[in-house]
């Protein structure tokens, strides 16, 4: 008995660099554990003794693991309570291993061998891809213009358990945004302008009808605007940078503003300069971190014009390598942003996604929510 005690206080002084082969308490609490484990495998007249050390060695290490470890100050295994210092305690306050602490800890051993196993295969082959498709059309909730939530188990497009990689493979994004649009079209002070395409021409000629201006010209010589009086936005949020880059306006502190009655950088009337597309389920850790969120899976350049489609095709270098830990996907909620952060309504044109999800072989989905 005292060999098996030794070797306890050893694993637990190596651990936890906590000395307990001196403590008489604890040298009682585990005599009651080796007890009651040989009157288990007597009365089940097992004979195995190596085992009986065995299963009394691991219950014992785990018991005073709990009890150096984790409790609040002045209760049963607070960490003074197992010092070397032999004070007087109760032992009515030691609670004896019961049963249940038994099934509680098989309980515990099974759930670390599963983590275990889900570990040890992050780094392994066994893994496979998983590839399908969804449209903004699938979406659960048909009056949102913005943010489409699409339950993929729901529609049984794809059922993904012990997922640990993801990536946009292939999309088709109609450039049906307006230039001025609900994000910008009320940020000019000079006055509202009617949400639509524009060429700077016409932009030039909407102006004087929606605002207080009198005159705007636009030079394709310079390409920029020319008004009859100094226009400002109302502010600096992302919806005056946006409407900002499109007149060609220039940054004053609390606005943006023509230089005189000019703009002082080039007119640049496109709604978007790419996409960037937003999955909220998808951990940071695999994606694109911008100013305005840390869930950009991928970033589609805007190649053509307004009223154009947009077939994006993943390059090898765009393609994320990294894992994340295992979890089960049953939605996903998509938004593309803009380069200001700013939410893109495609005025209900739909938008078409390929993925591909990378997830653990062989590996049952256990329910185990792993933490972050």
């Amino acid at each position: 008995m005292e060999e098996t005690f030794s070797i306890v206080s050893q694993e637990i002084y190596r651990t936890r660099q906590i000395d307990i082969s001196n403590n008489p308490e604890c040298k009682k609490l585990f005599r009651k554990i080796a007890n009651k484990y040989l009157d288990k495998y007597k009365n089940q007249k097992n004979d195995d003794i190596e085992s009986c050390k065995k299963d009394i060695v691991n219950y014992s290490i785990k018991y005073f693991y709990k009890k150096v470890h984790g409790k609040p100050q002045g209760k049963v295994g607070d960490l003074k309570q197992y010092s070397n210092a032999e004070e007087p305690k109760d032992e009515s306050t030691m609670p004896i291993p019961t049963e249940r602490d038994i099934v509680d800890l098989k309980q515990q051993k099974s759930l670390f061998e599963k983590k275990d196993k889900i570990y040890r295969n992050l780094f392994s082959s066994d893994i496979r891809k998983v590839v399908f498709s969804v449209s903004t059309s699938q979406r659960t909730d048909l009056t949102s213009t913005t943010s489409f939530t699409i339950d993929i188990q729901d529609k049984n497009i794809a059922d993904l358990k012990n997922v640990i990689g993801f990536n946009l493979l292939r999309a088709q994004i109609p450039n049906s945004r307006y230039s001025i649009n609900d994000s910008n079209y009320q940020r000019l002070t000079e006055g509202d302008i009617t949400r639509g395409d524009y060429t700077a021409n016409s932009l030039a000629t909407k102006l004087i009808a929606d605002t207080s201006l009198t005159s705007a010209t636009y030079s394709s010589s310079t390409g920029l605007f020319d008004f009859n009086a100094d226009i400002t936005t109302k502010g600096v949020t992302q919806a005056d940078k946006s409407l900002a880059r499109i007149l060609g306006l220039k940054y004053n502190t609390n606005n943006y503003t023509t230089v005189g009655t000019k703009s002082v950088h080039k007119v640049d009337i496109r709604p978007n300069i790419f996409f960037d597309l937003e999955i909220s389920e998808i951990p940071s850790i695999v994606c694109n971190n911008t100013e305005y969120s840390n869930n950009i899976v991928a970033r589609i350049p805007v190649v053509g014009g307004s009223g154009n489609i947009e077939n994006y095709t993943a390059n090898p270098v765009d393609i994320i390598t990294e894992y994340f830990q295992p979890q089960r996907l049953t939605k996903l909620t998509i938004r593309l942003l803009d380069e200001f952060g700013l939410e893109i309504d495609f005025n209900g044109v739909d938008s078409y996604f390929t993925f591909e999800a990378v997830v653990l072989k062989n590996v049952p989905d256990m329910g185990i929510v792993l933490e972050n």
